[in-house]
């Protein structure tokens, strides 16, 4: 047997207004708590009322959808869920889509039609829509003893049968009708599709259809006694107590699926980390592909490691020392001395061509090949004397590091050569501790004789030094 969600919402609608009537007298707009590990719903009046909550469904403003709770039952008290758990296994039975999808895009009323279509194959027929915040509203079903509804009168129902049919939710009110009469107790009996009559212990009305709507409703004679109307209000207590049984199986159902989507849900998150893990792997190594090679770190560094390589030389480039480069007989080519400067008298010689002068050797170590120039400082100690940082005390010593520089000199030969005349006349002069000092011959400056100071003290006179000449001190 197959039906609609439209059939099941009219089958509902009329009990549904009832228990909403009595729902709206318990709470009279007071606040409410829920917990859904107890499971419990409390209205905060005096004194409060405990339900029992059965949570269906979400609907979300900002989302705009409605969810099943039966979509996420693991995170749910199997209680909780169990009325969804069984609107979704009646709706497989009857085909009904609205029941077994699990999320729906909204639409006008989509959220309380759901909720009527559920309390017709659930027989919890109180509901309601408690805010969540953000924007969500949870729709819950309600079952606890303060629904306790005394006997169907005449009177109450054409109440609740008139309320009912000012929302224009019903369609087919010949259904509406006889499922009301069914689910309270009382007796239907219809003389045609246009008519039937209903019913109850204190009386009976007539209601008038035209195309399954309701258009008039008159005082009637009873159909049926006292005791045909007990034995309805027990067949309507029999399919309650069916409804109860069939929510009992859906919550151990909702046990068996909860641990199931629990199963699922932790695959599918070792799937996706698995998953995120090996796009992660991928981009590294394709990283690495692109960047270019790098030799790996040694752990361990030795010093030849640390220290600074030596640059590369030519083979054809060979190291020499510098004392190899360096000729000894050549006083520019020498280390500079760090012995203080003194001033002095200089000499200088010009030599004659090679070919000429013979081949003259002045100690045992002089060169074979005299140098051109050769100049020798003698120092003046006035001169001295008088620069700076030098004071009369040090006098001896500078001197005395003269007269040793003068004893530690080699040989040096000098050469005058004579101005005027065809052949060079050569003086040896040695310099050393053994060397006998010469006062009396005189000095040769660029060529030309030049008396010493020594001389001209000896005159009576002192003759200006070099420097004192040059620099006109």
């Amino acid at each position: 047997m197959t039906k609609t969600l439209q059939e099941l919402i009219d089958a509902s609608i009329f009990i549904s207004t009832e228990y909403q009537a009595v729902l709206a007298e318990l709470s009279q707009g007071a606040d409410w708590d829920v917990d859904f590990s107890a499971p419990s719903f409390t209205l905060q009046t005096t004194p409060p009322v405990t339900l029992t909550p059965y949570l269906l469904g979400t609907e979300s403003a900002s989302r705009g959808s409605w969810i099943w709770s039966w979509q996420e039952l693991g995170h749910f008290n199997p209680e909780v869920v169990s009325a969804a758990v069984q609107a979704k296994e009646a709706g497989q039975r009857l085909e009904v889509d609205e029941l077994t999808t699990d999320e729906q895009p909204l639409q006008d009323g989509l959220a309380r039609r759901l909720t009527l279509a559920a309390k017709a194959v659930t027989g919890l027929y109180a509901h309601y829509p408690a805010r969540a915040g953000g924007n969500i509203t949870a729709w819950l079903l309600l079952e606890g003893e303060a629904f306790q509804l005394p006997r169907l009168s005449e009177q109450r129902m054409m109440q609740v049968i008139g309320e009912s049919l000012t929302t224009d939710t019903a369609v087919d009110h010949n259904l509406a009708v006889n499922s009301y009469a069914a689910l309270r107790g009382a007796h239907v009996e219809w003389d045609t599709d246009a008519t039937c009559v209903v019913t109850v212990h204190d009386g009976a009305q007539r209601f008038w259809f035209d195309d399954h709507q309701i258009t008039g409703v008159e005082p009637a004679e009873p159909s049926v006694g006292s005791a045909e109307l007990e034995d309805l209000e027990r067949q309507a207590e029999t399919h309650r107590e069916a409804l109860s049984e069939d929510r009992r199986v859906a919550m151990k159902l909702a046990v068996q699926l909860g641990e199931l989507q629990r199963a699922e849900a932790e695959e599918q998150n070792e799937r996706e980390r698995e998953s995120a893990e090996n796009e992660r792997r991928e981009r590294e190594a394709a990283k690495a592909a692109s960047a270019p090679e790098e030799e790996p770190l040694p752990e361990e560094l030795s010093a030849e490691d640390i220290s600074a390589p030596e640059p590369e030389q030519p083979a054809e480039d060979v190291a020499v020392a510098a004392g190899e480069l360096r000729d000894g007989d050549r006083p520019f080519d020498q280390e500079p001395t760090r012995e203080p400067a003194v001033p002095g008298r200089v000499q200088t010689t010009v030599l004659p061509d090679p070919e000429e002068v013979p081949e003259t050797t002045a100690g045992p170590e002089a060169s074979p090949q005299p140098n051109t120039t050769t100049m020798a400082r003698i120092p003046e100690p006035d001169l001295a004397a008088s620069q700076p940082g030098v004071s009369r005390e040090e006098e001896p010593a500078m001197v005395d590091r003269d007269e040793r520089a003068t004893r530690d000199e080699p040989r040096i030969t000098e050469v005058r050569e004579e101005r005027g005349h065809d052949t060079a006349a050569r003086r040896e002069t040695v310099a050393g501790p053994d060397a006998v000092e010469d006062i009396s011959a005189p000095a040769v400056v660029d060529g030309e004789e030049v008396e010493t100071n020594e001389q001209l003290e000896k005159k009576g006179e002192k003759k200006k030094g070099f420097f004192s000449r040059f620099f006109g001190v």
